[in-house]
């Protein structure tokens, strides 16, 4: 189902300032979202034709394709976190270039081969069924598509552990790591290449084999 948020100036401009405040509190503590994010594109360069978001979470990653020019889809099963990326979105003037759906990654809606790009970023790691949403992952890709594939290594789960033990929150791990991504497309034949950044590992794989 798309989502349609009913936004006002007020909750945008509240957000952002709740939203900078997050992004000054981690980078303090050393992880930036957004070198992260712009690494993560970098490495993913070139980005053509169709693109699906899994996870939009908070909108980190939204916002960086967006302000990048892309248009593309992005999923989340969570209206709450749907709403703030719209709110995130909204503020640097870029929610024309995404649609929303309110929809769950490992059981989506779209047909097969929908996409020639999929990105899912910080996601894995609240994912215990992982392989079902590694699936979709593949069902939906078309053939010879891209898939960017990143969460946090051990040096930023650390960091991300640390902020929500201080607010009194559990943050959840699955414990799903980078060779469970990847040795699941690679055994269906993608070709992948590896990388990792102070706080982050990253997949970017091609599917070459049309099944």
């Amino acid at each position: 189902m798309q989502y349609s948020p009913e936004l006002c100036e007020k909750d945008i401009e509240e957000n952002h300032r709740h939203f900078d405040e997050r992004v000054s509190l981690y980078r303090g503590k050393g992880l930036d979202f957004v070198k992260s994010r712009d690494f993560i594109l970098q490495k993913a360069h070139p980005l053509e034709g169709s693109m699906l978001e899994i996870g939009s979470g908070t909108g980190y990653t939204a916002l960086a394709l967006a302000k990048a020019g892309h248009k593309f889809a992005s999923v989340d099963n969570d209206k709450e976190a749907l709403n703030i990326t719209a709110l995130n979105l909204s503020h640097a003037d870029v929610l024309s270039n995404v649609k929303l759906y309110v929809m769950d990654g490992a059981c989506m809606t779209f047909e097969s081969a929908s996409f020639k790009n999929i990105i899912c970023v910080n996601l894995f790691h609240h994912i215990d069924k992982v392989n079902k949403m590694l699936s979709e992952i593949d069902r939906v890709l078309c053939a010879n598509g891209k898939v960017v594939l990143a969460d946090f290594n051990r040096t930023g789960m650390k960091i991300v552990d640390a902020v929500h033990e201080k607010e009194g929150r559990m943050h959840k791990n699955s414990e799903v790591k980078k060779e469970d991504v990847y040795s699941y497309f690679s055994g269906l034949g993608y070709e992948i290449r590896a990388y990792e950044d102070n706080c982050h590992w990253l997949l970017v794989g091609i599917k070459k084999i049309e099944r």
